[in-house]
């Protein structure tokens, strides 16, 4: 009997396992930006039936950080308060920095809005530097 029970439980974990959804994750590509270089905030793993995302400045979701916000279905893009005019979203929840300041440097939250209007929130982080001239001999 105890081996009928080890092996309905090896079976049930198996199974819980393979239902594990990917966590929404937020990374800098390149890692490390150059001043004046564009800088994408690139986002994966993203949930199944999503209504539109936004974006904040900061490591939360924050109204008053708000950066910009997009509409999924009419592709609407609505600047938040603290957009520049710099940073421009994709279809995919992406997030461009043109000619990225020092200034930009810090983290950034996305929350994904779902048509159930449940959220996912993943926050990355941006490094902006000034660019380092060449040595001369």
């Amino acid at each position: 009997m105890g081996q009928v029970q080890v092996a309905n439980c090896f079976l049930l974990l198996t199974f819980w396992n393979l239902h594990i959804a990917a966590q929404l994750t937020v990374e800098s590509v390149p890692p490390n930006g150059i001043q004046g270089k564009d800088i994408l905030l690139l986002v994966s793993n993203l949930p199944a039936n999503r209504l539109g995302y936004v974006w904040y400045k900061g490591d939360r979701v924050e109204p008053k950080l708000q950066i910009v916000s997009y509409i999924i279905n009419t592709s609407e893009i609505t600047p938040g308060t603290v957009y520049s005019g710099r940073e421009k979203i994709y279809a995919d929840g992406s997030l461009l920095f043109q000619n990225a300041t020092p200034g930009d440097t810090g983290y950034y939250t996305l929350q994904v809005i779902k048509r159930t209007l449940l959220t996912e929130v993943g926050t990355g982080q941006l490094h902006v530097y000034k660019p380092v001239s060449k040595p001369s001999i």
